[in-house]
């Protein structure tokens, strides 16, 4: 009885231990952002901003022009998801029908891009979209990646899923693959749907390594780009000026707020999600 005490004791410290490893860094920026120039610079770790100020942020919207990044990355993000559920959903659709000719193997071929590392395809596509003329477009990070095997295989996982005898009694009442699809198949693979969309959107919004190939214009920057110059201590405008640490931590804060607020809002899809989808496969 004692010893049981004392491993349920000890794993409560180990968890508040590493708790504690992630928390702190995080109140750390968030108090680092919302403190003065000057209080900033102060040595140790900033728990509680004193004096609390909001200049870092106003020098990151009106000096170094950060909300322009943003825009971008939130257009790529918006626009990119919406094309990537639309697309990975009709595929996925397409797969799950039994009378498809050659499914297996589609499936099979689909899956074999999976083994493919991402950085192998860094210079093809730098090359497609240098001759198609889309660098230094936006369009050229909506393409990337525009269509994955994981989520055209979760949706088709999902779409196996529906009940034969609503589809069945569906197509008695003159339903056409379009109804079907729409009215039928999508709600209820709602989960699966929603999982696709949110890790879309981190993985569109984290883009670093493909904006940093195929874009150099300063206008069409992402904000992964923009806040590695902040953090870097690099100004992405014409000013030379030492860039303060609330002025980085503010970028930092700008950066996380939007993913911190998809997966406040989606985080019980997303873990019901993978955990349905992989019932069946």
């Amino acid at each position: 009885m004692l010893h049981s005490r004392s491993i349920r004791i000890g794993s409560w410290v180990l968890l508040i231990a590493l708790s504690l490893t992630m928390i702190v860094p995080l109140i750390n920026v968030i108090a680092t952002s919302l403190t003065t120039k000057t209080g900033s610079l102060q040595p140790g770790v900033i728990l509680w901003p004193d004096p609390v100020s909001v200049e870092g942020y106003y020098t990151l919207m009106n000096r170094m022009r950060i909300w322009l990044p943003f825009m971008n990355t939130m257009y790529v993000t918006i626009v990119g998801t919406a094309a990537h559920v639309l697309l990975c959903c009709v595929a996925g659709y397409a797969l799950s029908r039994e009378d498809l000719p050659g499914r297996n193997w589609i499936v099979g071929g689909i899956l074999l891009t999976l083994a493919i590392p991402t950085q192998t395809l860094l210079v093809p596509l730098f090359i497609v979209f240098r001759d198609l003329g889309l660098l230094n477009t936006l369009l050229s990070l909506i393409i990337v990646d525009l269509v994955t095997a994981f989520s055209i295989v979760l949706m088709k996982t999902y779409f196996e899923q529906v009940p034969r005898e609503i589809v069945e009694s569906a197509q008695l009442d003159g339903a056409g693959h379009f109804r079907l699809f729409w009215n039928f198949y999508l709600p209820l693979s709602l989960p699966g749907v929603i999982t696709i969309t949110v890790y879309e959107m981190v993985k569109k919004y984290n883009l670093f390594i493909h904006p940093l190939l195929f874009i150099s214009d300063p206008d069409k920057t992402t904000l992964q780009i923009a806040l590695q110059s902040v953090v870097g201590g690099e100004s992405s405008t014409s000013t030379n000026d030492f860039i303060a640490p609330n002025v980085m931590m503010a970028g930092i804060v700008v950066a996380i707020v939007p993913l911190l607020v998809f997966f406040a809002f989606f985080q019980r899809y997303l873990m019901s999600g993978v955990s349905a989808g992989g019932v069946k496969g």
